[in-house]
C-alpha cells in the first residue's frame, strides 16, 4: 500500500567506496511514514555497512500522499527495500 502512495522517490547515490569495491546488495529499512507522508523514523533491518547511509539519505527524502483510515489521515509503519547494483 505504501510503494502505491509514493510521490517522490530520488535515488541513491552510489558511495564511491562501495563502487570502488564492486559491492552491491539490498539494504532492508524499517520506516514510519507519518500523517504528511514525510519519513518519520527510519531503521536499518539489514545491509551492507557501505551502503546503509546511502539508504537512509535516499529514503529521508521520499514522500507519500498520506495514507488515509476513515477519512483521516495515519501513520504507517512499513518495510522498504533499496537495491544497490552496477551497471
Amino acid at each position: 500500500v505504501a510503494q502505491a502512495n509514493l510521490i517522490y522517490q530520488p535515488k541513491p547515490e552510489y558511495p564511491p567506496l562501495a563502487k570502488a569495491a564492486r559491492i552491491q546488495g539490498v539494504v532492508l529499512l524499517n520506516a514510519t511514514i507519518g500523517k504528511d507522508g514525510t519519513i518519520q523514523d527510519l531503521r536499518v533491518i539489514t545491509g551492507h555497512a557501505l551502503l546503509n547511509q546511502a539508504a537512509m539519505d535516499a529514503v529521508r527524502q521520499w514522500k507519500y500522499k498520506p495514507q488515509m483510515l476513515n477519512g483521516q489521515p495515519i501513520e504507517v509503519i512499513t518495510t522498504i527495500t533499496v537495491n544497490f547494483t552496477m551497471n
